[in-house]
């Protein structure tokens, strides 16, 4: 699957379990831009969306799928690889 930097810097960022504000500061994107990008991986299945039990929050998750395609990417793009801070 051919994802764009965009949507490999979100894929990244939700490697561990992040809320919508963690994916905002990891990314540096604006509101726009994440709901963007957040929205189109989850209709195609590279992360997941779960509420936590007793608070108001949202936290999102790579899926299987989104650990293939950021493998994928690195392969063709290794002089574009984030280095994993989390």
């Amino acid at each position: 699957m051919f994802i764009t930097f965009a949507q490999y810097s979100i894929l990244m960022a939700s490697q561990h379990r992040v809320t919508y504000s963690q994916l905002k500061k990891r990314t540096s994107f604006d509101h726009l831009m994440v709901n963007y990008y957040t929205m189109g991986l989850l209709n195609i299945g590279l992360i997941s969306a779960s509420d936590k039990e007793g608070t108001d929050s949202t936290y999102y998750q790579l899926t299987d799928e989104g650990e293939i395609c950021i493998r994928e990417y690195e392969q063709a793009n290794p002089e574009l690889v984030i280095k994993s801070m989390y």
